[in-house]
Formats: C-alpha cells, structure tokens, sequence
C-alpha cells in the first residue's frame, strides 16, 4: 500500500514538493503535481509546465506523478504521450476538482454527471496509442451532489483497465466540508475490478491506520490536508519520530526562500506563507494552555511584512507542538 502526497492547487507546487522531499523525506512514495491544464492546441499551461521540468524538479523524477485537467480523448492521448517522452510512466486524470469554473466546462468533478460521456471518453482513451509500459490513472468524486451517482459512475470505470482509481468519498457540493461518505467508499472498495486509493480526511496516524484496518487491499492511501497541516506525517505513519518545532522553523525559513526565488518579492512571498500557516497553525499549541487561534490570527492579518515576522516570532516563543 503506497502512501501519496495530493495534489493540491496552489500549495504543492514544484518548490513545495522539493523542500518537502529534502527535509520530509520518509514514507513518500509519490508525490502528484497539482493539475496540469492541457490547451486545445495540445500544449500545457505556460504556468503548469514548471511542474514536470527536470530543472525545476531535480532528483524529483522518479517521485512525481503528474495529473492533467481535460475532458477530451485527443488531450489525454496526447498528454499521456508528451508525459511519457519526458520520462514519466504515470499519468493521473483530474475528475475530483469541485471549483466552479472548472465545473462548469464539465471538467474535474463536472464530469461526473454524465456516465455516458465517460464510457464514450475512455473508450477513446484506451482504444488510442499509449504505451504499453505507460500508466493511467484517475482521482474522482462520488458525484455532484449525491453519493448515490457513484453507483452509476463505477460501472463505468469498471470497464477500463486503470492502473489506480483514487477516490475522495465527498461529493462536489461538499468541497471540502462535512464527513467522507465511507459508505458508498466501502461499496467501491467492494465492487471496483481496479486496483483503488483512499484520500480524505487523514490528519493523524490513527486516521491512517483506521484506513488500512478497514480496507486493507488499497493500492493507495493519498494524504492532503493533514500532510500539509503537519509536513512530517508520512514519517510518523511509518514509525518515525513526531515533527519538531525547529523542524517547522526549518520547512518555513525554507519556504520562504523557495517562494522568493519563484515569485519574488516579500509581500508576495508572506501571502503565499499565509496559505501554509492557515494549515500548519493547527500543530501549535500555547504554552499556557489558551487558545491557538489568535497567534494564527495575527499572522493571517498581517498588513506588511514587518507584522508577519513579528506575529511569526510570537508564535515561536509562546506555542509549542502539540
């Protein structure tokens, strides 16, 4: 059982995953990039193609898997195909997004409403030229709005010899909210002919080993919010030892200079550290037993860069890791 790294727009971009694998290193089998949009004219996103590069990605090859945003057969094809001569020999389709402007193209979780489309879809995909030694995988939703419309969309997958199906168990309405249907997962798990992964709400190793006591014959157990929340969870899955303070102080000095060098100045670079401490905040306690939220607060208001290092340093001296 493979543990994975999500993906994750805007956050687990190319420096992330770097520093993350420099200093976070155990129990990371693989890391997906967060999506790489394909044009019409069968090219990537200026903006995405940084995700694959060799030069962007050092020693990072054999960890990533990339994972692509279309609905088109022609695009997919050519993704796999582009993917496969750049060295990868996994590629993951996005049918999980639940942003409205990507719903609405019916791509990412829009393309779950209709089954039909699908089947027309993959058979394209699978009926075209990819290569042998190449791997196809998909991350998906239950539905749109219902948990029962998985019960139409699974047949569907059945039929296609996937490498992976990955599925998180909420449907598109919920984003990120509310509990992971397990029961319509268990069903899957029950009746999917494909190899499958688990993502969705693993925040502690207990979450972790409750998944794999449940389901012990998954492909795939993939951490999201929780990995971020707390950058040393793969390691303590694997029986490492618990994240330090000095480890955080270590990942974010590294961040923060990872994100100077990609986006330049300071103020872009606190924004971007903002998105990350609105995660990483949750592994503070106060030294006094009060309330973690102010100090995080503190750091999410910060007007200029001045305040933010001052809300940071405060947090330092007067929190703790759980």
């Amino acid at each position: 059982m493979r543990i994975t790294y999500a993906p994750m727009e805007g956050i687990t971009v190319y420096c992330y995953r770097n520093k993350h694998h420099e200093l976070f290193p155990e129990g990371i089998d693989k890391y997906y990039t967060p999506f790489l949009a394909v044009h019409k004219h069968q090219a990537f996103k200026k903006r995405d193609i940084r995700e694959v590069l060799p030069e962007d990605n050092p020693g990072m090859e054999k960890f990533i898997i990339p994972q692509i945003m279309t609905n088109k057969a022609e695009e997919i094809l050519w993704a796999i195909n582009d993917l496969h001569e750049r060295g990868f020999n996994e590629v993951n389709l996005n049918m999980g997004c639940p942003v409205s402007t990507v719903v609405s193209k019916r791509k990412g979780s829009g393309m779950l409403g209709d089954p039909g489309y699908l089947e027309e879809l993959f058979s394209a995909v699978f009926s075209g030229n990819i290569p042998e030694e190449m791997k196809f995988s998909v991350k998906t939703r239950i539905g749109l709005t219902d948990s029962a419309e998985f019960k139409n969309v699974l047949p569907v997958l059945n039929k296609f010899p996937f490498s992976n199906v990955i599925i998180h168990p909420r449907v598109r309405t919920q984003m990120y909210k509310g509990e992971p249907d397990m029961e319509i997962f268990r069903w899957a798990y029950e009746n999917s002919t494909n190899p499958l992964g688990y993502n969705g709400n693993i925040f502690t190793v207990e979450d972790y080993l409750r998944i794999k006591e449940e389901f012990p014959k998954l492909n795939e157990v993939m951490l999201g919010r929780g990995i971020v929340q707390n950058p040393a969870l793969a390691r303590e899955i694997a029986g490492g030892e618990k994240i330090t303070s000095e480890e955080v102080k270590s990942f974010v000095e590294g961040m923060e200079a990872e994100y100077k060098i990609m986006i330049g100045g300071d103020v872009q670079v606190m924004h971007k550290m903002k998105e990350l401490w609105f995660y990483m905040g949750n592994l503070f306690t106060p030294k006094d037993k009060g309330d973690i939220e102010p100090y995080i607060h503190k750091i999410r208001v910060s007007r200029n860069v001045s305040e933010y290092r001052n809300a940071k340093r405060e947090l330092y001296r007067e929190c703790e890791i759980k």
